[in-house]
């Protein structure tokens, strides 16, 4: 009598999917070689269910609701496989895929794409389309005769059959195999054990039985059934016929007490198992070249009830910031899949940065750092959004100008969250004090009161922008950070020209002691072998009060607009690759510069590497101990007296004597 089966659906969980692209982007990158998945059905349902842990991507996978899952359910193992591309997914051979996988249980071949968070995919459970016979002939199956097995004694017992199965499922820690092989033990008991388990002798012993769980309603013939039949053809049966259990357990959850696996109920009384005889005198065992020009069969109907693949959309199943973190992230993923696999982004993620001025720098470096997943930013500034902000200032719109316009420092933080929710900006409104800008006595104790809170804030970020408007709000910021060890970005701006740097290493606290740090963001600084220059150590002056007796031109910075993209683009380039160090002057994306000069007026672009001058106003030990000693008292000083800071390091003593120089130059034409 010839066999008909009834064929498996799959149903697939949005967690499934979510967990597998997270592998694919962040682990598997072009890997396309196949995972290991677990399916559950439910004895009757004819439904695979996948779920999250069904992609088993590591050795712990026994979760509360997967245990509970497979003790009620039956376990199909197979693998599923994420091509890379579209092409890869239509010029897949399928029946050569399903005879790679005729001895599996289950099998998806899938495409995702990230981009768009959508999967093409199709579930198979590969088998033979019958039997292999001798002539090579693939014969439809079919079996002699029939049996019903009960427990009223009528036909075969099936208690000693659930004995000997809640006995398996035990052994192998609750799962409910949908495969396996009934034999007698020597003392004449029944015993069961999973077919992978099966040795040569033990198919000639006459009382071996094989069995399958029946995974269809009713008395339909199970998928189950048609992949056992597959499988016993690749054994090497002696006996002329076999039976076939066809095992239909009224399936309990299994509790454990003192170790081991038991029904927290009993079975019922009622049974649609049944045995089924086949003759195997025809049948060849079945390798790749007996199935050569047989063609498999497995494949799982789509939606419309024809051979085809299915699709899934997750956004609509995906809460819409967290699908806004994966879309922002998908760029520097895809970064490390091939062009920069040693890419931090975890690192980068955590990386706490300080922007020093919200203006047209600001913004232009808030909006880099977020595209390289950089998601803390604190913006300081004091002044408030004008009218003619908006159009240079990619953060600030013409409503924040309305009104006397908002604080561009706390506007530029949420303008950050309004972008991309995953930000955790802020903003301080603060001035910073600077030298020739005297303190007045109704004022002392909050610029006293800024000092500190400006200190604090370097101290607690891994980097600080510096990009204010005049040179001399560049100072305190350049002794705090010399003073820390901080990595500190200097950007700047001319007409036509601009200037990107970072400032060397921090001042040692103490002779011989390097300061101190649990950070790897300012050891990224000690590989330097000598300490770099500052945004000051070129000058000869102390920085003071630039905005005295300048006209409205000489105030505002006047630029070229193109420059501040450029600059703030190098700055953050700058940082990222600073914090992937791996050499003296080499990181994991490319060369560290120390100073990179351009002019948009020749289209130049230098990079330079200067040292330290010992005389700096900004970061020389002179000036750093000094702050260390004095704190505040330092900032009064300096803001009073413009001279001072020439005093404190040398520069005084160092033009004088440049002054008393008797510069002796011969004229004379006939010495050259």
């Amino acid at each position: 009598m010839t066999l008909a089966f009834t064929p498996l659906k799959s149903q697939i969980t949005s967690d499934f999917w979510l967990k597998l692209m997270r592998h694919k982007l962040e682990v598997a990158k072009l890997d396309s070689r196949p995972l290991p998945i677990l399916g559950y059905i439910r004895p009757g349902s004819g439904v695979v269910e996948y779920l999250e842990d069904s992609l088993i991507l590591d050795d712990t996978v026994e979760e509360a609701d997967a245990v509970v899952m497979r003790n009620e359910c039956v376990a199909f193992k197979g693998n599923i496989k994420l091509v890379n591309t579209k092409e890869d997914f239509k010029s897949c051979n399928k029946n050569e895929y399903l005879k790679d996988n005729r001895l599996t249980d289950c099998t998806i071949l899938t495409f995702a794409d990230l981009k768009s968070h959508a999967i093409v995919y199709w579930p198979a459970y590969p088998t033979c389309p019958g039997v292999i016979t001798e002539g090579g002939e693939c014969q439809p199956p079919s079996f002699l005769e029939e049996k019903e097995m009960t427990y009223d004694g009528e036909g075969e017992e099936l208690s000693e059959f659930d004995s000997a199965y809640d006995d398996l499922r035990r052994r192998v820690k609750g799962y409910a195999p949908h495969h396996f092989y009934a034999f007698k033990s020597p003392s004449g008991e029944l015993r069961m054990d999973l077919l992978s388990s099966i040795m040569p002798e033990d198919l000639s012993d006459q009382s071996v039985r094989f069995g399958c769980i029946n995974t269809s309603p009713q008395r339909a013939n199970p998928w189950t059934l048609r992949t056992l039949l597959t499988y016993l053809q690749s054994l090497d049966i002696a006996s002329k016929t076999i039976d076939v259990v066809i095992y239909s357990p009224t399936l309990r959850r299994l509790e454990i007490k003192d170790g081991l696996y038991v029904r927290d109920e009993e079975l019922g009384k009622t049974s649609t198992s049944r045995v089924l005889k086949f003759s195997t005198c025809d049948w060849i065992k079945v390798s790749p070249e007996t199935l050569e020009g047989v063609g498999m069969v497995g494949w799982e109907l789509n939606n419309k009830n024809k051979p085809g693949p299915r699709s899934v959309n997750l956004k609509a199943n995906m809460d819409q910031e967290s699908l806004a973190e994966q879309s922002a992230q998908l760029n520097l993923k895809l970064m490390r899949w091939r062009v920069i696999p040693e890419l931090d982004t975890d690192m980068l993620e955590k990386t706490s940065c300080l922007i020093l001025g919200s203006g047209t720098l600001g913004c232009q470096v808030a909006r880099n750092l977020m595209s390289w997943g950089v998601r803390k930013i604190t913006f300081l500034d004091s002044g408030r959004v004008s009218m003619s902000n908006p159009v240079r200032q990619s953060l600030y719109t013409f409503e924040d100008s309305k009104d006397g316009g908002k604080f561009k420092a706390e506007r530029a933080g949420e303008a950050c969250k309004e972008i991309f929710p995953g930000m955790y900006c802020k903003g301080v409104v603060m001035s910073i004090p600077m030298p020739g800008h005297p303190i007045s006595s109704l004022s002392a104790s909050e610029v006293k009161e800024d000092t500190a809170k400006l200190h604090d804030l370097i101290k607690s970020h891994d980097v600080i922008y510096l990009l204010t408007d005049t040179r001399e709000s560049r100072w305190l910021p350049t002794v705090m950070a010399a003073s820390e060890g901080k990595i500190l970005i200097n950007v700047a701006l001319g007409f036509s020209s601009w200037l990107v740097m970072r400032h060397g290493k921090g001042v040692k606290k103490k002779e011989g002691q390097p300061q101190s740090s649990e950070k790897n963001h300012e050891k990224c600084l000690e590989q330097d072998e000598d300490r770099l220059g500052c945004y000051f150590c070129a000058d000869v002056v102390a920085p003071a009060n630039s905005m005295r007796d300048r006209t409205l031109d000489q105030q505002c910075t006047v630029t070229r607009p193109g420059l501040a993209p450029i600059a703030s683009a190098m700055g953050v380039e700058m940082m990222v690759a600073l914090l992937h160090r791996n050499g003296k002057d080499s990181s994991a994306l490319g060369q560290i510069p120390h100073m990179i000069r351009g002019d948009l007026g020749d289209w130049s672009v230098a990079n330079i590497k200067t040292p330290s001058f010992n005389c700096c106003t900004g970061c020389s030990e002179k000036v750093v101990k000094k702050w260390r000693e004095d704190g505040f008292g330092l900032v009064e000083k300096v803001c009073e007296d413009e001279k001072y800071l020439e005093d404190l390091t040398g520069l005084t003593e160092l033009k004088t004597q440049a002054e008393e120089v008797d510069w002796d130059i011969d004229d004379d034409e006939e010495d050259f």
